[in-house]
């Protein structure tokens, strides 16, 4: 008989975020996870930043602090959620990344996010002048489920599982990033 051991210590991932359970705080969709390594906070720093700069893939970020005690951004991620024939429907979400910075740990914080049909957003970019578009909170998206398309059943729900697959994997990527030496 034989054993197979199979290493886990430092390939684990800290949270796998769920569709069905969206974190709130304080009325507002918010994700947390804490990374816990034997790195100092310049080192948490230097890997965050390399991953933001060279990893993330974003279709547009800005950094608005980046010091040795954190890094916050803002993001704007393309999400293609559902395509067939008859048409392709993505959304642009825009989002508030923070990553706080403390010995062996970094604590990376999403939240502030605003969702704008692919339509809407690309004709604002294309705009001089800022036009009145609509918008929906993350809480309207995944909580309260008010977005709807007409050629997309569950639109909402849909937009909520793109959502939580880019999360998990900025956390998948975030980790191996602090495991590798």
């Amino acid at each position: 008989m034989f054993i197979f051991f199979f290493p886990s210590m430092g390939y684990a991932q800290s949270v796998q975020f769920a569709k069905d359970s969206i974190p709130v705080v304080d009325g507002k969709v918010v994700f947390s996870v804490n990374f816990e390594y034997d790195l100092d906070k310049k080192e948490f720093m230097r890997r965050s930043t390399h991953y933001l700069n060279n990893k993330l893939d974003p279709y547009a970020g800005a950094f608005l602090i980046n010091n040795k005690d954190s890094t916050v951004c803002k993001i704007i991620d393309y999400l293609e959620i559902d395509s067939n024939f008859f048409q392709v429907f993505g959304m642009y979400m825009t989002y508030s990344l923070r990553m706080r910075y403390d010995e062996g740990r970094c604590t990376m914080t999403i939240r502030d996010l605003t969702y704008m049909e692919k339509t809407y957003f690309e004709t604002q970019e294309a705009s001089e002048r800022k036009l009145n578009m609509p918008e929906y909170s993350g809480k309207d998206i995944m909580i309260d489920k008010k977005y709807t398309n007409l050629m997309t059943r569950n639109a909402s729900g849909k937009i909520t599982e793109a959502t939580v697959n880019r999360i998990n994997d900025i956390v998948k990527n975030l980790e191996l990033s602090f495991v590798r030496k």
